[in-house]
């Protein structure tokens, strides 16, 4: 009995009712790569930004009792059965970010709602950068508004 509890605390029961031919479960690793799919097919979205405990030596994380197996991307489940998500990106510059956050939480709804069924409370989204486009680092801050200065600098 305590392996099939075991089992429901690593993964997670789509369906309430039981079916004909038994439960079925799917781990937290699979529905993370989902979310993290839905985030980096969003415009704007360049990377997802590894968290600080990912780079630790693996003991040190099962003291902490931190896992995480997909980059920039940790769920979590309360006792009371919510299911919420915390992501963490990376923007390309001159995104707005506002935008592209809510378009992120709402891609990572959408695609749990449409492949695995599942209902997401909250999804929690860190901006942890941004990438400049190539124009923006070519602009030397000694001469900013010399145009002869910024077309040799480009070549």
């Amino acid at each position: 009995m305590a392996k099939s509890t075991d089992l429901t605390n690593k993964n997670f029961l789509l369906t309430k009712e039981q079916m004909a031919d038994g439960q079925m479960l799917v781990s937290k690793t699979a529905l993370e790569a989902v979310a993290q799919a839905a985030a980096q097919g969003v415009d704007g979205v360049v990377a997802m930004q590894a968290k600080v405990y990912e780079h630790l030596p693996k003991y040190l994380t099962k003291v902490a009792g931190v896992q995480p197996a997909v980059p920039g991307v940790m769920m979590k489940k309360d006792e009371r059965g919510t299911i919420s998500f915390d992501l963490s990106v990376i923007l390309e510059y001159g995104a707005v970010i506002p935008k592209v956050a809510f378009a992120v939480q709402q891609a990572v709804k959408s695609d749990l709602a449409n492949l695995a069924g599942l209902t997401v409370d909250s999804v929690n989204v860190t901006v942890a950068g941004l990438v400049p486009d190539e124009d923006h680092q070519t602009i030397d801050p000694e001469h900013l508004f010399d145009e002869s200065a910024k077309k040799e600098s480009a070549k």
